[in-house]
């Protein structure tokens, strides 16, 4: 079976979830990871990122969209190089969704986005249950998110979907152009209104990475 969560309002207890923030979190934990890094370690605050420097971590995030004072690297994934991250640990604290983490408690827990999208769906299928939580914006539903989620669930194969899986499912079915959806949605507006564009526009790339990160430990990771 398959299900989503459109916002994570309470504490979601199963053995499998996947979670989904594509603007812009998920994207950049996968980039990260695909360029070298060795973990992706989410946190709540600004304060508990900068209390973690070291040499061998970068202090990575946003507020209000933009790097906090202090830090190594935003929440943009064109900043997340091979040059930049290669052998490094990040902290990472955003508005969404490294929140969205704090109310997941699942044995195994993966990150997705567009950018890993066929990589995800093919390690879900070595699960019977599945939960997919859409990070969403302030509280509210992220059509982006919603959007990947649906996308999962149209290529996974599970033979039953939830109510809501079949919603975000619908919805995926009825668009056209990821960009141009991104493009429309309310964080994807407030993106590009502050200079983001091109991270909109990479972040509604398909399949550029064949990797999936798995939360372990309290970092993501790519060992299971």
């Amino acid at each position: 079976m398959i299900d989503v969560v459109f916002v994570p309002q309470r504490k979601i207890s199963e053995d499998t979830c996947v979670l989904i923030d594509v603007l812009r979190a998920t994207s950049v934990i996968v980039t990260a990871l695909a360029n070298g890094a060795v973990r992706v370690k989410p946190v709540l605050t600004v304060q508990q990122a900068l209390k973690q420097k070291d040499a061998d971590v970068l202090i990575c995030g946003e507020r209000k969209s933009v790097k906090p004072k202090g830090f190594d690297l935003g929440n943009s994934p064109l900043e997340y190089s091979k040059r930049a991250v290669e052998g490094k640990n990040i902290v990472l604290t955003t508005t969404n969704g490294t929140r969205a983490i704090g109310k997941i408690k699942c044995k195994r827990l993966y990150a997705a986005s567009f950018l890993n999208l066929s990589a995800v769906v093919r390690k879900l299928e070595l699960h019977d249950r599945v939960t997919i939580v859409c990070a969403g914006q302030k509280g509210r539903v992220a059509l982006e998110d919603v959007l990947c989620a649906g996308a999962i669930v149209s290529m996974s194969r599970a033979e039953r979907k939830t109510d809501s899986a079949l919603m975000a499912e619908s919805v995926w079915k009825s668009v056209g152009s990821i960009f141009k959806a991104l493009s429309e949605c309310q964080h994807g507006k407030e993106l590009i209104e502050k200079g983001f564009s091109k991270d909109v526009e990479f972040c509604s790339k398909i399949d550029l990475y064949h990797l999936v990160p798995v939360f372990k430990d309290g970092a993501f990771s790519l060992d299971e």
